[in-house]
């Protein structure tokens, strides 16, 4: 037989078969496959059956055989086992066998024509129905796309329909099929699925079970076969099986290493004849490959929940370090999340074409959670400050005032008294001239305590660009003489400069301690081995702050370069920014103030109009609104 298209195909192996780009005359057309390729030799290599399985070798090929990767030495013979991946030049096979007694085996392989980096999945199998080759081939071909498909099936159940679908086209006597599944290992196994023929879905929830049959193979961890029930001894007197008029069922185990994942029945009402032990091999295999995928699947689940843990522990003791802000992050991914599927589920045209995957999903809630987490590395002081200058330094600022006052009392009871030596002043003039300093203290006192209030005023945060008070340049000038009787300037550069901040609290030398965050997050983001799922993790972190003009950070990125899922995290974030009752330098602003100013930014280029748009219509914000 030839192998010339590109569609997976099953091969069966009888006791021998040789490989080679031409005809073998001295064999009959079922014990040679011919790859009409120029890579592969005349005669390139020989399969032929030994004791209870295949063996391959080498026909002294010019590009050579390869299993698993590993070539061959040519004249050496290579044992097969299920799952072996073959390679002979740009043909690859994957051989796998389920042989059991018979008058005829017939093992099979699927081909395709591949590149030489390809390997396409094969499933083979020991067809045991001697004279029946149809059927044999039928049920072949469905055994090979159990394989197939239970190896790219990404989901428990999507699994579960694709082994139903499967059961029918694999024993087509079969009336009815369900499975089960055990929540632990101790756990009694549950009905998780159950199927008639025609398709019509059983109740599993109400299915009545022969508890003695899965009592059975749940415990002795074997398989079952009753090929007439009613007649069987052990389980023609159970009522569960009378009630149902089974007459023929099997039931097997989802075994992996000594553990029983659940178990996996087939069974007729009308033929008390209808499945024999090769029916019951078949079974087994297909229940093998299921436990396997079923259990990758846990250990998949076990991941998962060990990485959300990892990111949302991280997440709670980054926010420890700034309590005032803390559920930021966790509101943020909400946020983001909701978005994601207002957007997905848009009808403005702009949005149309946005589509987001499960797995796109997850990797929007992974960014949104971990786009601060580079603020480990802020000082506190920064992180935490509330207002343009620090505690410390309006403290500083405060005793700074009492001591000029101090100072000037000094000089002015100094003056007085050497006034009063030198003019010796009677009692009356004396108390005049004493009302007379006091009332002028009392007036520069006031000066000052103005002066105080206007940089009180000044040291509060605005939320927009804001002019700093014109007080606050006289007062820059002011100085006093201190009591060494050097000059003293009530107000520094480093001061005047902070208090000019025109919007928000952060000196220029703080703000780039905190944007370097965004720089940070992504230094740290990309040291995680992530999965191809959540590659994009760390990309759409780092632009959180980017802006469509190309006016943001870190990177000035503009319009396409910044992707959808970036442009829904910043969103988030600046909706919880402006909205965040937590802040200490700032009150939370209204929804309504939030949104306009927000619709603002769009207009000015900086946010996504669109998703702004989507964001405010599904309101996004509200938890308790589904988008």
């Amino acid at each position: 037989m030839d192998a010339q298209d590109s569609e997976p195909r099953i091969v069966p192996v009888l006791d021998e078969m040789v490989i080679g780009r031409d005809k073998q005359d001295s064999l009959d057309a079922a014990r040679y496959l011919r790859i009409p390729e120029h890579t592969v030799s005349r005669r390139h290599a020989r399969m032929r059956r030994s004791g209870d399985g295949y063996v391959i070798e080498d026909l002294h090929s010019f590009n050579g055989t390869f299993v698993n990767g590993e070539r061959l030495a040519p004249g050496d013979w290579r044992r097969l086992r299920d799952g072996d991946e073959i390679t002979l030049a740009s043909k690859a096979f994957v051989f796998h066998s389920l042989i059991v007694p018979a008058a005829q085996n017939a093992p099979g392989i699927v081909t395709r024509s591949v590149d030489a980096s390809d390997l396409t999945r094969l499933a083979p199998l020991h067809e045991v129905m001697a004279g029946d080759t149809d059927l044999a081939m039928q049920k072949l071909h469905a055994m090979a796309q159990v394989g197939i498909a239970l190896g790219a099936v990404t989901d428990r159940e999507t699994l579960i329909e694709k082994i139903m679908n499967f059961i029918f086209d694999l024993f087509p006597q079969a009336e009815r099929a369900f499975m089960m599944l055990a929540s632990g290992e101790d756990a009694a196994p549950t009905p998780v699925a159950a199927r008639r023929r025609d398709g019509a879905p059983l109740d599993w929830q109400q299915l009545r079970i022969s508890r003695t049959i899965v009592n059975d193979v749940v415990r002795n961890k074997r398989a079952v076969l009753s090929v007439d029930t009613l007649a069987d001894r052990h389980y023609g007197a159970q009522e569960s099986i009378i009630a149902q008029a089974l007459r023929s069922v099997m039931c097997v185990p989802l075994l992996l290493e000594g553990e029983c994942l659940g178990l996996i029945q087939v069974d007729t009402s009308s033929d008390p004849q209808a499945f024999r032990e090769e029916d019951l091999e078949i079974l087994t295999g297909v229940c093998a490959e299921a436990a396997v995928a079923l259990k990758n699947f846990q250990l998949y689940s076990d991941i998962a929940r060990l990485l959300d843990g990892f990111v949302r522990a991280s997440v709670q003791a980054i926010e420890e370090r700034d309590p005032v802000t803390a559920g930021h992050s966790f509101r943020v991914a909400g946020y983001a999340e909701r978005l994601a599927l207002a957007a997905d589920r848009a009808e403005i045209p702009a949005l149309r074409d946005i589509r987001f995957s499960r797995e796109q999903m997850r990797e929007i809630r992974y960014a949104a959670l971990l786009h601060d987490f580079g603020k480990v590395g802020v000082r506190e002081h920064v992180l935490r400050k509330e207002k343009k200058l620090h505690h410390a330094d309006m403290r500083l600022l405060a005793l700074r005032f009492q001591y000029v006052k101090a100072c000037l009392e000094r000089q002015a009871w100094r003056d007085l008294a050497q006034r009063q030596g030198r003019e010796g002043m009677g009692r009356e003039a004396f108390l005049q001239a004493s009302a007379a300093l006091e009332a002028a203290l009392m007036q520069e006192f006031a000066r000052l305590d103005a002066f105080h209030e206007t940089i009180q005023r000044a040291n509060e945060p605005a939320i927009s660009s804001t002019a700093s008070p014109p007080e606050l340049e006289q007062l820059r000038a002011c100085t006093y003489a201190g009591l060494d009787g050097g000059e003293l300037r009530l107000l520094s550069d480093e001061e005047y400069a902070a208090l000019s901040i025109a919007k928000g609290c952060l000196t220029p030398d703080e703000r780039r301690q905190i944007e370097k965050h965004v720089v940070d997050s992504y230094s740290f983001l990309i040291l995680i081995p992530w999965t191809r799922d959540l590659a994009g993790v760390p990309s759409i972190a780092h632009g959180h702050h980017e802006k469509l003009d190309g006016s943001g950070y870190p990177m000035g990125l503009r319009g396409s370069e910044i992707c959808t899922q970036t442009r829904i995290l910043t969103i988030a974030d600046i909706f919880d920014a402006l909205t965040a009752g937590d802040r200490p330098y700032k009150k939370a602003m209204p929804l309504e103030a939030a949104l306009d100013l927000m619709g603002l930014e769009c207009r000015a280029g900086h946010l996504d109009a669109a998703l702004f748009s989507a964001f405010v219509e599904s309101r996004a914000w509200n938890t308790q609104e589904a988008p």
